[in-house]
């Protein structure tokens, strides 16, 4: 993953690139039409391992956490990914930071997190307290904490939008 992260960095902004390592080989290749950003479209990278954090730290433009269970271990990653990015030379603020208000329901309880506005509200309090820059809400488990339809769900979202922005920011 770091070499083809790597990789894509120099298809984004070179005119031709040759790389040789263990998975990847090319030889004078380009890539045409590059993005505006260049090089520097945004990477953000998902996973909950010493692995994941560590290539956020060196290479990405943001953490994408799922399953981020209490704030002890919220606070250990972002820690991580700063130890890392700081060791790469790389400013550990401008790493995003952005989680799921909850992760995908497995039970009762979690099919219904999203119904009770205030714990959903609770939640999103104590991400932004770790240092979570953005959240994620789950349009499937809105549907089933009981908004059946577009129009429903569409609802609940803008009701917890508000909330969200008059409340916790």
């Amino acid at each position: 993953m770091d070499e083809a992260i790597r990789l894509l960095r120099s298809y984004w902004s070179d005119a031709n690139v040759s790389f040789d390592s263990a998975h990847y080989k090319t030889v004078e290749m380009s890539m045409e039409p590059k993005p505006p950003q260049g090089g520097r479209l945004p990477i953000w990278i998902g996973g909950n391992s010493d692995a994941a954090f560590r290539r956020v730290g060196r290479y990405g433009d943001g953490w994408l956490a799922s399953r981020v269970e209490g704030s002890v271990a919220g606070r250990q990653s972002i820690e991580a990914i700063r130890r890392h990015a700081e060791e790469a030379g790389r400013d550990p603020n401008a790493i995003g930071l952005q989680s799921m208000v909850a992760p995908p329901p497995r039970d009762a309880a979690g099919k219904t997190f999203y119904a009770d506005h205030d714990a959903v509200l609770d939640r999103i309090a104590s991400l932004k307290e770790m240092g979570f820059g953005w959240v994620t809400l789950n349009a499937t488990a809105i549907f089933q904490a009981g908004a059946r339809s577009v129009d429903a769900i569409t609802g609940e979202l803008t009701r917890l939008h508000d909330r969200i922005r008059a409340e916790v920011g």
